[in-house]
This record gives C-alpha cells, structure tokens and sequence, in this order.
C-alpha cells in the first residue's frame, strides 16, 4: 500500500505552495547586493542560519534571499524561528538604508522621536533624545522622494511596538534604548512605503519581536505568549503571501 502524506501535517511553506512536497538539497549560487558571489543550499541555512526551521522553509528563504539579492553570510538577512510558529524571512535594517541610497530618486531623510515634553506638549523631535521628565510616546520618520510633492511619512505608536515582558515593562533594547528603537522602526516602515520595489516585502527584526545583534536575530519573549503567538502567526503568513505575490507567482 502507498504511504501517503497528511495535508495537514505538512509545512506552511508546502501548503501555500511556496515550496515542493519534496525539497531537494542543490546549492544555489547568485550574485549578492554587492556583486559578491553567493552560496546557499538547504543544509547550510539549517546548519548556520536557522537550526529549527524544516527543509522547507530554509527552500522558500533561499529562493527569496536569491531572488533580492540578499546575503546571508553578511547578515543582510535572517531566518528565525521561535517555538513552534512559523519561520520567518527578515532583514538587516542596513538594508533598508544602503537600497535606498542607490535608487536615483532617493532625496534624502529624516527621523526622530515623538515625546510629551515637560509643558505637557506632542513634539516630533528630530534623533532619539528623550529628557528627564519628558514621555516617549512614538517614533516618526520621513522620506523625501523626487518629483514627490510631500515626503513620504511614518509616525508609530510606541506602545504598540514595544516588546514586553511578562511583568509588562519594555525588555531588552527597548528598555534601555527606546528611543533608539522606535526610530529605527519609524524609518524603516516609511523607507518601505517610498521604495516599495526595492525593500516592499523586507521587514527588520525589531519590527517582528526579535532582536538584530552581531550574530543572529534573537527572539524576544512576548509579554502575553497567547496574543504574541497569534500576533507572530498572522505577520508570518501576510509575509509569506507577500513573498508569493512579489517572487513566486507565475507572470504568465
């Protein structure tokens, strides 16, 4: 009798047909965002980038990472996993600055944070210097595109992008950086609506609950671990689907 596979037992990645049923092991080569020649086979992303995801999902981030011209062994770009949600594609925020950069209609840009400060005022404060006495409550940044009439905007609610931990405080660098952190979110999310062919479908790790370090994108422990998963499950499908719609979808 022919053993069959269940639907439902199979990776996310097969079932939205991201990647084949049966995942092969080749080494794919292509030329990096610098020209650099790179290597990658499923193996070796299991092996060095991301020891928890499955053949699959280490196949469908090859192809995307081929397909941008992201480099992992420059940490462009990071496959991470946390418990047992679905992998997910993200991307060094150097990215984001270095793509824009080289886009000929790229005009320069502008980011801060928003803060109450002491006479009880909503400021937009260019940098990430928040006083004594003074609330946190956002981050903003703007993007100047040629032949644009107004600048290309973002203004985040810190709040909301904050990662807690279970007590409720912010942890890691949003504690000890958050002014720092919520900048960078800002500016990458109004970098990705001015040049959405260029980083459209990236997303940093600040951006995701993970955080960028030297080495890896760490997972950060949520503050409620039943929202966050719910929360990291459907950013982690939009992402795959976004990656459908740009990279795999046939043209034809």
């Amino acid at each position: 009798m022919k053993a069959t596979t269940s639907t439902a037992a199979r990776p996310a990645a097969v079932k939205q047909g991201l990647a084949p049923a049966r995942v092969e092991d080749k080494l794919i080569k292509y030329k990096g965002s610098t020209g650099a020649d790179v290597e990658l086979s499923v193996s070796l992303t299991r092996q060095y980038f991301c020891r928890e995801a499955s053949d699959a999902e280490a196949y469908v981030f090859n192809a995307w990472c081929a397909h941008v011209g992201l480099d992992p062994w420059k940490r462009e770009a990071y496959l991470v996993k946390y418990g047992n949600n679905p992998a997910q594609m993200l991307t060094a925020k150097d990215v984001f600055t270095k793509r824009a950069e080289a886009n000929p209609r790229y005009q320069g840009q502008k980011a801060g944070v928003v803060v109450v400060n002491r006479n009880g005022e909503l400021e937009n404060r260019l940098g990430e210097l928040v006083l004594e006495g003074e609330e946190l409550v956002g981050g903003w940044a703007e993007v100047y595109v040629k032949d644009y009439l107004f600048p290309i905007s973002a203004v985040l609610n810190f709040q909301e992008r904050c990662q807690y931990n279970k007590e409720g405080k912010p942890q890691a660098k949003w504690a000890t950086s958050p002014g720092l952190m919520i900048r960078k979110c800002a500016l990458v999310a109004a970098l990705r609506e001015a040049f959405p062919g260029d980083v459209g479908s990236m997303y940093i790790p600040d951006e995701m609950g993970f955080e960028e370090n030297a080495e890896a994108a760490v997972p950060i422990t949520p503050h409620n671990a039943m929202d966050a998963t719910y929360r990291e499950m459907d950013e982690a499908e939009e992402m795959q689907e976004s990656v459908q719609d740009s990279f795999f979808t046939d043209e034809g």
